[in-house]
């Protein structure tokens, strides 16, 4: 994916659409026979309403239901038309009217278990048109691209990205987002987008929306950093690291985790961040923190003794 050289384009993302289940982002548009996970109400091939994959799943289920109905009607009819005297006629249809009550109860007793069958029916007989319907989602977001519709390009993969887990789709929202001017007010995302092997432009998102937004910086995305350090170190310089070490100072059991590899950079941490450190190191003595207090002491002593704002710290 290339977008042309330019200047980082300032654009305005639309609210996440988010769902409790990831099928429920799926929808399918009925002229085209085509599944869609994008925000889109109308299909852009066709022009016609998309319908959620639950309203389909309920289709079935209440055709079905009516089809059993009519069936069960059917069958009391036909006891009631064939019975040979009046005693067998209200039998019959004592019988009939029952059974129709107990199907009536069972159905509601049940009707979230069919639901569940019909659903998991449905996707799996339609599994190929789902991928041709992705595939389809994926191909408009490429023409947004060339276009340079970036915004567009990117919430499309973005809805595509939270129903595929896959580094392709991954790698192809981090390099859209690499042509963003982020913001504060954006909805970033991080964890999310973390590939399961090195990837330059996953790194590059990550140190610019550190900037940004220290809280994004999650353990695994801490953990992403120490794993592949040497290629990092060798694309984007020692000073990522050194960053992404200082933002595990945010919380105490990031401390905990990340001990030795905070250790490293102790020296290089700005006053406020080795502060926050010490802060924490000293309030929390019973906490095993291996070498990594008897380091921060020695620094203290060495490089704060006669500041103020360490003068507790100094024995």
């Amino acid at each position: 994916m290339k977008v042309n050289p330019m200047a980082k384009q300032a654009i305005q993302l639309s609210k996440k659409k988010r769902t409790k289940y990831r099928f429920q982002k799926l929808k399918m548009c009925k002229k085209c026979n085509r599944y869609s996970v994008l925000q889109d109400e109308h299909c852009p091939k066709c022009g016609s309403t998309f319908v959620e994959i639950e309203g389909l799943v309920n289709s079935i289920v209440k055709n079905r239901l009516f089809t059993e109905a009519i069936r069960i009607l059917i069958l009391v009819c036909i006891g009631i038309v064939a019975a040979p005297t009046v005693k067998t006629l209200y039998l019959s249809l004592i019988t009939g009217v029952i059974f129709v009550i107990s199907y009536i109860i069972l159905t509601f007793v049940f009707i979230k278990s069919e639901h569940f069958i019909q659903l998991k029916k449905l996707l799996r007989v339609d599994l190929r048109k789902i991928q041709a319907g992705i595939q389809f989602d994926s191909d408009l977001a490429k023409e947004d691209v060339k276009a340079e519709k970036l915004a567009q390009a990117y919430e499309k993969l973005r809805e595509i990205g939270d129903f595929i887990y896959s580094n392709q789709v991954k790698i192809r929202r981090v390099m859209v987002l690499n042509e963003i001017l982020l913001r504060k007010d954006m909805e970033l995302e991080l964890e999310p987008l973390i590939p399961s092997s090195y990837d330059k432009d996953f790194v590059k998102y990550a140190l610019e929306v550190l900037k940004i937004n220290r809280t994004l910086i999650t353990k695994k995305c801490i953990s992403f950093f120490i794993i592949y350090r040497d290629e990092i170190v060798r694309d984007f310089g020692m000073d990522s690291l050194i960053a992404v070490a200082g933002t595990a100072l945010r919380m105490k059991l990031y401390i905990l985790e990340f001990s030795a590899f905070i250790e490293e950079f102790l020296e290089y941490f700005p006053k406020d961040r080795f502060l926050r450190l010490c802060n924490i190191l000293y309030s929390n003595p019973d906490a095993n923190w291996g070498s990594l207090e008897e380091k921060a002491m020695r620094l203290v002593e060495m490089k704060y003794h006669y500041d103020p704002d360490f003068k507790r710290f100094v024995s």
